[in-house]
């Protein structure tokens, strides 16, 4: 099978991120694959021919069996581009709670706006994909249900080991405490601030480790110096492969308001982390109480007694199991090669 992917970027963002996954799943089942992108940023690196494009430039989409894109731009592309009379079959994977989540980004009537019209730049693909079954249920009010389908996410990972001087800043903070990580984009739908402030009720030798970069830096930043708890929290900014940095976490917290997915969620499972989580639907949907600790949202005293609990327990072994039932890059392929299939 023939298929051509389309994505903004080959920037290191979760979409992205799940698109290489689908590549290297698809290249190893023997398909043949090609990425286009649009912006000159290059941090992944796929496992088949990648290419950059012109969004006015047209693609042969006629030489390919599935065309699958990934994000605004790529549907907008499809939607403008797609011949009238073409067999192929057009895919688009929505990653997110569209107009829900670009409220935490615009004014409401702005998003409500931004987020139909990109609804309506997908009606001329053939298949929808989201990644979970909460997502199908929010999405077909707008697709009929026989053009959605429920695509869970996976995760591939290459193990990688820290640089020196990395190790060395992580153990430097880290020394005898325990350490919260928390590897995520700064932006205030990942929650970041609640773990915070959760803090000075926690043993002073609890402490915070942050891997990434965004919008709400200065704010967390601003936050911690009002706390004074310049000592227990650590901005390490942003990363290439956050994941390296698993192994050395005794808690990994993933602590969103809002989720497409959570491939972070995924990653810690892989590294059989003790792992803390937002109770938000998306997380209920994939794992129960016996994989992963929960606590309820923006509720800094249930929040502290998650810690307690995960410190006291490790369910590891019993989210991996969970994982490779249901989320292995096997399954992950399988659904797919289904959907294409069709």
């Amino acid at each position: 099978m023939k298929i051509a992917y389309i994505v903004p970027s080959l920037a290191n963002k979760g979409p992205i991120i799940v698109c290489k996954d689908l590549v290297t799943v698809m290249v190893t089942h023997g398909h043949e694959c090609i990425v286009f992108y649009f912006d000159n940023i290059v941090e992944l690196q796929f496992t088949c021919v990648t290419q950059k494009i012109k969004f006015s430039h047209s693609i042969d989409f006629s030489s390919f069996d599935v065309i699958h894109s990934h994000g605004l731009r790529p549907d907008i592309y499809v939607f403008m581009h797609k011949p009238l009379n073409c067999h192929s079959l057009f895919i688009s994977t929505i990653h997110s709670f569209i107009i829900k989540d670009l409220s935490s980004q615009y004014n409401k009537y702005l998003a409500s706006i931004l987020g139909r019209l990109w609804i309506f730049f997908l009606k001329r693909h053939d298949k929808i994909l989201v990644l979970s079954n909460i997502a199908l249920n929010y999405y077909k009010k707008w697709f009929p249900l026989n053009r959605l389908n429920v695509a869970y996410n996976t995760r591939i990972l290459e193990k990688e080991n820290l640089t020196s001087e990395e190790k060395k800043e992580l153990l430097d903070f880290k020394k005898e405490n325990i350490i919260l990580g928390v590897n995520a984009l700064l932006s205030p739908i990942k929650g970041i601030d609640l773990i915070i402030k959760s803090l000075p009720f926690l043993e002073n030798h609890i402490n915070l480790w942050i891997v990434g970069n965004g919008k709400s830096m200065s704010e967390l930043q601003k936050l911690t110096r009002k706390l004074n708890l310049e000592k227990r929290v650590y901005f390490a900014g942003y990363k290439k492969d956050a994941f390296r940095y698993l192994p050395y976490y005794d808690i990994s917290v993933i602590s969103s308001r809002s989720e497409g997915f959570g491939l972070s969620l995924i990653e810690a499972i892989i590294y059989k982390r003790k792992i803390i989580c937002s109770d938000i639907p998306i997380f209920r949907e994939l794992f129960s109480d016996k994989e992963i600790t929960f606590y309820e949202l923006d509720n800094i005293s249930s929040f502290v007694k998650s810690v307690e609990l995960a410190l006291n327990s490790d369910k590891s072994k019993s989210a991996l199991n969970h994982y490779k039932k249901n989320y292995s890059p096997q399954e992950f392929y399988h659904k797919h090669i289904n959907i294409y299939s069709r």
